[in-house]
């Protein structure tokens, strides 16, 4: 064999070792990367699920907001909201609270009761005495306000909520069914000359005094017995309105 022969033959098997080496490293690159592109983009498809699953519940809490706003204000005798669980849990807490005391009437209500959908990590969607949240862990925002005129005249609903519903969950949906239990005007002060105060106690409470606080004439505490207390000053109007709404709540398929 010539030394050209050898040459030629060395080249040969250098290509060989080259491209053997080269595949490794594609195939190994090629597998790295859908190893990567799974466990990142999985997870991160899954939590983009959650989060409109959550989206989608919040929509329905909207229309559950309307809905007894229609038994509230034009006294609809009953409404059903549709929602779809989508794997949360939705139940009914019966931990609210709702006094509301004119000592000018020497007049108390309360009322209490929300409904919660619990969704992915500690987000949870409410609705509770008119209004609805969304709230991660202790903290959130207020999505849909309650009826509440505040001006010379305060006009105040109070919604009370009532079992039976029980707790349901899994990938299903849910009839939440409201059916009017009472319906009436509470109070009708028109010398308002002594101050009215709402005792709440809620998961909900810094929320609530974040909407309470835009008003002019109300003052808030939370360091109170109360989770937190509303104090609605005198000298700031000449009425006081509460309508009081009550419903029987139910889930079911």
């Amino acid at each position: 064999m010539t030394g050209a022969d050898r040459g030629a033959a060395f080249l040969t098997a250098d290509r060989g070792v080259s491209e053997t080496v080269g595949f490794v490293l594609v195939f190994a690159l090629i597998t790295s990367t859908i190893a990567v592109t799974f466990t990142v983009g999985l997870g991160g498809l899954e939590d983009a699920q959650l989060a409109e699953r959550d989206d989608n519940v919040e929509r329905a809490f909207d229309v559950l907001h309307d809905n007894f706003n229609d038994i509230g204000r034009d006294g609809v005798p009953s409404r059903a909201t549709e929602l779809r669980l989508g794997g949360g849990r939705l139940a009914f807490d019966r931990v609210s609270e709702f006094r509301l005391n004119d000592t000018g009437t020497e007049t108390a209500i309360v009322e209490g009761g929300s409904i919660t959908y619990y969704g992915a990590g500690d987000t949870r969607i409410v609705y509770e005495n008119g209004a609805v949240f969304r709230m991660e862990g202790n903290d959130g925002v207020m999505v849909k306000e309650p009826d509440l005129l505040v001006g010379d005249t305060i006009v105040y609903s109070l919604y009370g909520l009532s079992p039976p519903a029980e707790s349901v969950s899994g990938d299903r949906t849910v009839l939440v069914v409201a059916e009017r239990t009472d319906r009436e005007v509470a109070i009708d002060d028109r010398t308002a000359d002594q101050n009215v105060t709402l005792a709440i106690n809620s998961t909900q409470a810094t929320v609530w005094k974040r909407y309470y606080d835009g008003f002019d004439g109300v003052t808030t505490n939370m360091s109170g017995p109360a989770d937190l207390t509303v104090t609605f000053a005198a000298d700031d109007y000449d009425r006081f309105v509460v309508h009081r709404t009550t419903a029987r709540v139910e889930f079911s398929d």
